[in-house]
């Protein structure tokens, strides 16, 4: 039996920190779920994304060809097809380095980062992306990306 109020205060402190223990394991559960959700909204605004510049590339040929052109080779483009090209490649060069920083600030999962890495090297290896280097709006860019794109086409070979 309880008898002093030591005793009392002593079973208080044991079941304040079993009430504790508990709040923390219930909060690192919804920081957990929260997590899940996090990425999974993420994944499908990049989805939409997706869809969104693969819609706007091939609404007329004119424009999926300038975009593929100046993504292969942007110096055969006359100065005019080049400019409108640049601001296509641009829009596509915004989107991957999209990806790469939800990537780098753990907002994908690394299936989704998996499954989307190739596209973002595809375009940091491509020609296009080599002219990007050298133009200045290259600084409208995030110096991270720009750093990983770099580091990429250095280890494939690439130099600008």
């Amino acid at each position: 039996m309880i008898e002093t109020l030591e005793e009392y205060a002593l079973i208080a402190e044991i079941i304040s920190a079993i009430a504790i223990i508990i709040s923390l394991v219930f909060v690192g559960v919804q920081i957990k779920a929260n997590t899940k959700a996090t990425q999974a909204s993420s994944f499908h605004e990049i989805a939409a994304l997706d869809i969104n510049i693969l819609l706007n590339f091939s609404s007329s040929q004119e424009l999926a060809r300038l975009i593929t052109v100046f993504r292969d080779n942007p110096d055969s483009l006359s100065e005019e097809e080049k400019m409108h090209g640049f601001y296509l490649f641009g829009a596509e060069v915004r989107h991957v380095e999209n990806l790469f920083l939800q990537n780098e600030n753990k907002m994908l999962s690394a299936k989704n980062w998996k499954s989307r890495k190739a596209l973002v090297d595809g375009v940091v290896l491509s020609a296009g992306f080599g002219a990007l280097l050298k133009h200045p709006f290259r600084k409208f860019f995030d110096g991270s990306f720009i750093d990983y794109g770099i580091d990429q086409r250095k280890k494939s070979g690439l130099t600008d």
